[in-house]
């Protein structure tokens, strides 16, 4: 009997561990979540791209001086109904780019890019990416949803604008999100670019957080700890936000790119290290693909030395169709 009742107790108790495991599971996921797809909350986009330019030696002023007056404000509404705000720079060409900014900015961090298209007589989209700047949705989903925007702009330059001929061209979590989004489209289709550049694009949505949470050691990165706040803040993430972060895998989810792809690696890059954004390249599923290599920290080759960066990106533009 006594031994009975010990049992029972042990049970109880037992019961209580794994109870308090899975509420404590349940809110470190919630913890994380909410860190990773709200990390802007707190966060000035539009005032970090301005300051990041003044950082970078970029003359901010002198842009809109030379290219202001063909600046125009448009919106897109993509497939799942957010409304995506754009500047749209009207240069007369039957060519438009479409420029996607990295993590923590707006659409002003990439006119440093504009300014080199616009001055080769290119027509540019700079839009401002979900959780950034004036884009309505707070949500950063690492490229996943993010993608979805830049569909609907390409769309956009095709059968509002006309163009014949429509490029996409992002950089860090930019170049993510336009691997990802080549990787989720048919070649042909109207929402399908002609081509698509990547300059330092994130490796992967859990490469970035493994990276967070183990301070960017390979060890810490891929150990147990990581390996729970990973299963935690992923079922989370995919149970209540809808977001399943293993489609934010850029080195995977390329194989499925059809469409032409220029990878630019920067080769100083402490942010998206060069064998990852390499091995990116290396799994490109298009029959048209090039890679590039930048002496320059962190997508900075088009501040270093912009006539040597867009010489790489003309020779590749020069073999697209």
């Amino acid at each position: 009997m006594k031994n009975k009742k010990v049992a029972k107790v042990l049970s109880i108790i037992a019961a209580i561990i794994v109870l308090l495991i899975v509420v404590a599971s349940v809110g470190l996921g919630a913890m994380i979540t909410d860190q990773v797809l709200y990390q802007n909350k707190n966060n000035n986009t539009i005032e970090n791209s301005v300051k990041q330019l003044e950082t970078w030696g970029y003359d901010l002023d002198g842009f809109y001086a030379k290219f202001g007056e063909l600046g125009k404000d448009i919106s897109v509404t993509a497939e799942d109904g957010n409304v995506c705000p754009a500047t749209y720079f009207d240069n007369g060409s039957d060519t438009c780019v479409i420029l996607v900014h990295g993590a923590g900015g707006d659409r002003v961090s990439v006119y440093p890019v504009a300014e080199q298209y616009l001055e080769r007589g290119f027509d540019v989209i700079a839009h401002d990416q979900r959780g950034c700047g004036l884009n309505p949705d707070k949500k950063v989903t690492f490229g996943i949803n993010e993608s979805k925007d830049v569909k609907a702009l390409v769309k956009y330059a095709r059968e509002t604008l006309g163009k014949t001929k429509v490029i996409v061209h992002g950089q860090s979590m930019g170049g993510q999100t336009t691997a990802l989004y080549a990787s989720n489209v048919t070649p042909g289709e109207s929402d399908a670019a002609d081509a698509i550049i990547c300059d330092g694009p994130v490796p992967g949505m859990e490469f970035m957080l493994r990276s967070v949470f183990g301070d960017d050691d390979p060890e810490a990165m891929y150990g147990a700890m990581s390996d729970y706040f990973m299963f935690t803040s992923g079922v989370y993430m995919r149970v209540v936000n809808g977001v399943n972060y293993k489609k934010g895998d850029t080195i995977k989810e390329v194989a499925k790119d059809k469409l032409p792809t220029l990878i630019i690696v920067s080769d100083r890059d402490r942010t998206c290290p060069k064998d990852k954004v390499e091995e990116v390249y290396e799994n490109v599923g298009s029959d048209l693909k090039e890679i590039c290599h930048v002496d320059s920290e962190h997508i900075e080759g088009v501040i270093d030395d912009p006539k040597g960066y867009m010489a790489y990106v003309e020779k590749f533009l020069s073999k697209v169709k």
